[in-house]
């Protein structure tokens, strides 16, 4: 393994900063933050000293793993050992103890963090420090600021050190700086942007020989961007229209294009989501999918493409023959709009066209003539004789192939010698995805398998970009996989028609029903003023839109797709009347999602395939995310390539090629920049760029003005807290702030059950002078004496349990085991404090609302008390009323006991949540009686495999019949 590259001057700076004092770090994107942390680690991983690494993922722990190995085969790192301790779930306590007393480096999850401390497992005078990663997930409610304030208050001696690198983070709200300072306790702030002096010094001491490769989209490509660009303009202008709830300069057309925007958006609706309309919901999804798909236009190739829009189609589409089904709300609008039908059609044509049974070349609706010799070759690779293949092939691809010609390099055959004069080592290709890897590895691989349909005349007929009649075996395959999934599809959809009872036909989404009748006319008539080139591009584009002057007539979308489904289906019954079977599809069905082909394999040798590959032959492909956001520096050390193809633009990942020449390791040679013209893609990554630089001039004024409190942070008396203070100030009934006399002499104690430790409530507890034991507890989530407990429900955790029924066996247990119990309904802070809807409450009030459910509660549990809180500092107050009439504390013991031995008892940490729900959602199986197969049968095999005499036995014969009955019928009928 290659040892490590030595620290950059900047870096080395960098980590001086974190040793001299305690501060937070923010590093841009690509400049070397885990290099950074590694360093820091690897002084912090020794025996003589505990320090604790949190908010760290999987992948972070995997990288400072690999890069510690690195450390330790280099030189003048082998006096002391240096690793990573991990602790998880799988963790005991006992272990856990003893890793403690141990000593070292311990990565450890926050909520595990938490409860160790609280139960005084963590020796806290032996803990040296903590180092917070990712530190814009640290707030006020976040565990990561409970931890440090216990252990702060334990040891007030230990340091802390904070790095991230997302500026944009610290830039969202109201001095978001200042108060992430203030929950991490640090008083220092260190700014390291792509424009700080010492970056621009050290990165420009070598230059990278970079080829910027601007590939033209092809006109398909262009109307598919277009299309795109009108629904979603189109959609935010109605989200807008139907609430007042959004920032109009946040929420636009460019910004819908990054991967934040869908939380932003539901960030900027948060307060008001459980009140807002299905439909105003159902357009913050559809949102979301037009970002992926214009994402995907120019990521994906045509067929998964027009698989991806299939797949909506079908999912929005309402349900056949079912009584109450999907109602017209809960459809994507967007797909009623005239754009839509474009981009269907459009996404259809690059794929393959429908053939006509006249003699003619076409006729009058654009239908080609397909030849028999066409048709035998079509039944040979498994396609239906009535379409005609087109398979456009994505431009990048066939550059990417030019590029690998002129560097001299391949491993697949027909691949051009290297160069002897000029050898060259690997060749290192990035993708922005893992599908897009996939895509370009069997692109390669089956580079020199191409399969002719003799095509040439019809697609020069009919002005097709696509002029060559070759495609790619690649591509081939693809359609073959998608024909059969359609055909599947298709048959999936005709059986529920057929057990329905009722063939109802399906409306096309082109004419919508009458409550969407005005909204599909503000779209449609939205559209033709909305085309545009992407938005804040400096270029014009000369003539009309690429979308109007086609002059190419639309059908709507979803009369293209049920023909797409009749050839796919008449495909299917004419292989099986010919005696082929699924023999052939099948063949190709592992090849239907960028798989390599068994056949190319077979035509050459063995020891063509085989065998120790040298350098200058060498292909990886790797995606920037697969390894994590900022494992591309390891990448490059430990391949260390002299070609470097950027097929997709990443600003990190061309700062990490500056930090990687700058080490001066190996000389790159070459660096191929791949990008599309005037595209989407070229504008997310200069708004990108633009946003970050925005986001540190942001942050560098106000550290200017940052203010910060001189005496300690955390408050170590909580009545002089500012947390106690606002907990007392949010009081409707209790605005007197107790004195700290009363609060230290009081000392009241909670029982936690730890899965609440997810919620800011426990953490608010402590800091309002709570003594918060966490145990692990089945009846409740707070006992707050020995005769009361209050069970604790979020909105979406209420809703999930109403649904599902678990909440009325809590009610049970707890009126049955204590003598007063209440269910909390627990609103998140800044959060509207309003079951009902905005529009006001439905006339006709379904059994299944949430109000109706609460009432069926309160009939059958007339002793259970439901409370409500406006936010965790409310409910604080709450429970110091509640314990106000009390003099006694809950006996902890006691709390963990009560319960153990009744199994009516429901224990949610011995269930697991998807198993139970898909048992809950059987026929014949209720409320009451799941607990009961659950507990006969471990898993889903062994209850389908019960007998129906068996079932009886435990839940009785009325429901074991329906049961059984609904496991026993054949899917297909």
């Amino acid at each position: 393994m290659p040892t490590i590259s030595p620290l950059l001057s900047f870096q080395r700076q960098i980590l001086d900063n974190l040793l001299d004092e305690d501060a937070l770090c923010i590093v841009a994107r690509g400049l070397g933050l885990n290099r950074i942390l590694a360093e820091l680690s690897r002084i912090c991983a020794t025996p003589r000293a505990l320090v604790f690494l949190i908010n760290a993922s999987d992948q972070d722990e995997s990288d400072l793993e690999q890069q510690f190995m690195q450390l330790r085969s280099g030189e003048g790192h082998v006096d002391e050992p240096t690793q990573l301790y991990t602790v998880n779930n799988e963790t005991n306590s006992a272990a856990r103890a003893r890793l403690y007393r141990q000593g070292g480096l311990v990565s450890v999850t926050s909520r595990i963090l938490i409860v160790d401390f609280l139960n005084k497992l963590v020796p806290a005078q032996l803990v040296t420090g903590i180092i917070v990663h990712n530190a814009s997930r640290v707030s006020a409610e976040s565990i990561e600021a409970f931890v440090l304030r216990v252990a702060r208050q334990q040891n007030p001696h230990i340091f802390v050190k904070a790095l991230s690198d997302t500026p944009e983070a610290f830039t969202l709200g109201f001095a978001p700086v200042e108060k992430t300072l203030k929950e991490l306790g640090l008083r220092h702030v260190h700014l390291w942007p792509r424009f700080h002096v010492e970056v621009q010094r050290d990165l420009s001491t070598t230059e990278v020989p970079v080829v910027e490769l601007r590939q033209p989209q092809t006109r398909a490509m262009e109307e598919l961007q277009q299309a795109v660009l009108d629904c979603l303009s189109a959609m935010i202008s109605e989200l807008s229209s139907s609430t007042k709830l959004l920032d109009p300069e946040s929420i636009n057309v460019e910004s819908c294009l990054f991967r934040y925007f869908d939380a932003m958006v539901k960030r900027m609706l948060a307060p008001y989501w459980h009140r807002l309309s299905l439909r105003t919901r159902t357009m913050v999804g559809d949102l979301a999918s037009l970002r992926k798909i214009a994402e995907f236009v120019t990521a994906y190739d045509c067929v998964s493409l027009l698989k991806y829009l299939d797949t909506l189609l079908i999912a929005n589409r309402p349900a056949v023959g079912i009584a109450g089904g999907m109602g017209t709300a809960s459809v994507a609008e967007w797909l009623a709009s005239d754009a839509a039908n474009i981009l269907y059609s459009v996404a259809r044509t690059r794929v393959f066209r429908t053939s006509s049974s006249s003699s003619s070349s076409s006729d009058s609706n654009g239908r080609l003539r397909i030849s028999d010799e066409c048709k035998r070759k079509l039944r040979s690779f498994g396609l239906p004789e009535t379409i005609f293949p087109v398979l456009e092939v994505p431009p990048k691809l066939k550059l990417l192939e030019t590029v690998l010609e002129e560097i001299g390099v391949g491993n697949h055959v027909g691949a051009h010698k290297a160069n002897e004069a000029d050898p060259c080592g690997p060749v290192l290709i990035m993708a922005a995805s893992a599908k897009e890897c996939r895509m370009i590895r069997t692109y390669l691989s089956l580079s020199g398998s191409t399969v002719c349909f003799d095509s040439d005349r019809a697609n020069k007929a009919h002005g097709s970009d696509e002029t060559d009649s070759k495609h790619p075996r690649m591509m081939v395959d693809l359609l073959r996989g998608f024909f059969k999934w359609k055909a599947s599809m298709t048959g999936q959809r005709s059986g529920q028609s057929n057990t329905s009872g009722n063939k109802a036909p399906a409306a096309p989404a082109a004419q919508p029903s009458t409550s969407n009748t005005q909204q599909s006319a503000r779209i449609n008539s939205s559209n033709g003023q909305m085309r545009r080139p992407p938005p804040a591009k400096r270029r014009r584009v000369r003539g009309g839109s690429a979308t109007a002057g086609s002059g190419v007539s639309r059908a709507p979308a979803d009369t293209l797709e049920e023909e797409t489904n009749e050839i796919a289906a008449f495909a299917g019954q004419a292989k099986e009347e010919d005696g082929l079977g699924d023999n052939t599809a099948d063949s190709a069905e592992h090849n239907s999602d960028y798989e390599s082909d068994d056949d190319v394999l077979l035509e050459t040798t063995f020891d063509e395939h085989f065998g120790m590959l040298p350098s200058n032959e060498a292909i990886f492909v790797h995606s920037y995310y697969a390894c994590g956001n900022q494992a591309g520096n390891n990448i490059l050390e430990v391949l260390q390539p002299t070609h470097i193809i950027m097929y997709d633009p990443d600003p990190a990942f061309i700062r990490l090629v500056e930090v990687y020449q700058a080490t001066g390791r190996a000389p790159l040679k070459q660096v191929y920049f791949m990008v599309y013209d005037n595209s989407l893609e070229e504008q997310r990554y200069l708004s990108a760029i633009r946003r970050e630089r925005e986001s540190f001039e942001k942050l560098i004024r106000e550290k200017a003005a940052l203010v910060i409190p001189i005496d300690d942070t955390f408050g170590m008396s909580p009545a002089n807290s500012m947390v106690m203070q606002a907990i007392a100030r949010r009081s409707n009934r209790n605005a007197r702030v107790p004195l700290a006399s009363e609060i230290q002499a009081t000392n009241p104690l909670v029982v936690v059950d730890v899965r609440e430790f997810r919620s800011p409530l426990p953490s608010l507890l402590h800091a309002a002078g709570y003594e918060v034991v966490p145990r692990t507890i089945d009846i409740g989530d707070y006992v707050l004496h020995d005769e009361l407990v209050v069970e604790r429900k979020s909105l979406p955790d209420l809703i999930g349990s109403l649904r599902s029924g678990r909440l009325y066996n809590q009610a049970a247990a707890m009126t049955k085991h204590y003598r007063f119990a209440a269910l909390l309904v627990e609103f998140e802070v800044n959060t509207s404090f309003s079951l009902q809807a905005i529009g006001g409450i439905a006339q006709n009030v379904s059994l299944g609302s949430i109000h109706s459910q609460l009432a069926i509660l309160a009939l059958a549990f007339p002793r259970l008390r439901i409370l409500w809180s406006s936010s965790p500092y409310e409910t604080v107050n709450i429970f110091a009323e509640l314990k106000r009439d009390s003099d006694e504390e809950p006996d902890v013991d006691r709390a963990v006991s009560m319960g153990q031995g009744d199994h009516s008892v429901e224990r949610e940490s011995i269930y697991n949540a998807n198993p139970i729900a898909l048992l809950q959602s059987l026929p014949g199986v209720t409320v009451k009686n799941y607990q009961l197969l659950a507990r006969k049968y471990g898993n889903i095999r062994e209850l389908c495999g019960a007998s129906k005499v068996d079932l009886s036995a435990v839940i009785g014969e009325e429901g074991a019949g329906k049961l059984y009955d609904f496991i026993q019928t054949n899917t297909k009928s």
